[in-house]
């Protein structure tokens, strides 16, 4: 089994919330702004609400929408997390393919969300926003990316950033995207290296799945869906992974953050 830091069940077209919740732990759906309203994305929370699965949880991406006007409402949500940006630049911050940092606006919104308790996601943002919130939230977390140490990708993060959210005791969701993984083909070992070449040089608490399963078709050939796991979980057997350390990592991390027990029924 696995829990999952990043699913986007929630925004894809016919989505089944309760098959994934099936089929996971945990798993952490996210609501996409994408250019959304902020009516658009109540609607998307009242239907998770709606799906009743104990098992599923909120977060946010994207959340350009967030000002004065709503940011109580979407605190009083208890989202697991809020990411900024998407890849672009917006009224918050600056996403991965853009150079800015984050706004006045966005500041003062990461700074409300952090007092909420809620976690900020570094998913998305470039360098420069991303230090900019080391300044605003004491609890960063990146939801779905991979490993710029093992695959240079705009998206991955960089060693450095991978210390400032393990120093903060923040959670990294390793992303099952091809392109984010390594160039050309992608399978389960080169998610498997990611998640290793962490584990070496920051240890096993830091690391968690963050598929982006409905979010991308460029899954890798052998992780097309939660079924296909025992398939890297065989790769961390292998590697002479203890079956506790593996728990850890496919689920036990993941649900310790949500405050939930990992052995629960689903």
């Amino acid at each position: 089994m696995i829990a999952d830091f990043h699913n986007d069940v929630l925004t894809a077209n016919g989505g089944d919330l309760c098959a994934v919740a099936r089929q996971t732990k945990a798993c952490v759906c996210a609501a996409f702004g994408g250019g959304r309203t902020f009516g658009d994305i109540r609607g998307l929370v009242a239907r998770l609400r709606a799906a009743g699965e104990s098992n599923l949880f909120l977060s946010l991406e994207d959340a350009s929408y967030l000002d004065e006007s709503n940011i109580t409402k979407v605190c009083s949500w208890c989202p697991v997390c809020v990411s900024l940006t998407w890849n672009g630049e917006n009224a918050l911050a600056g996403g991965c393919l853009s150079d800015g940092g984050m706004t006045l606006r966005g500041r003062k919104m990461a700074v409300s969300l952090a007092r909420a308790g809620i976690a900020l996601d570094c998913a998305h943002l470039n360098a420069r926003s991303f230090c900019d919130l080391l300044d605003c939230a004491p609890k960063i977390v990146d939801s779905h990316t991979c490993l710029g140490g093992v695959h240079p990708h705009p998206r991955n993060l960089a060693d450095w950033q991978v210390r400032e959210i393990a120093a903060r005791g923040g959670l990294i969701g390793i992303a099952f995207v091809g392109r984010f993984l390594c160039d050309g083909y992608a399978d389960a070992e080169a998610v498997f290296r990611h998640f290793d070449y962490g584990v070496q040089k920051y240890g096993i608490n830091c690391f968690c799945c963050g598929t982006d399963f409905f979010g991308t078709a460029d899954l890798p050939a052998d992780l097309g869906g939660y079924s296909s796991l025992g398939r890297l979980r065989s790769l961390f057997e292998k590697a002479g992974y203890r079956d506790a350390d593996i728990d850890a990592l496919l689920f036990g991390n993941l649900c310790a953050f949500l405050g939930v027990g990992a052995s629960f029924a689903v």
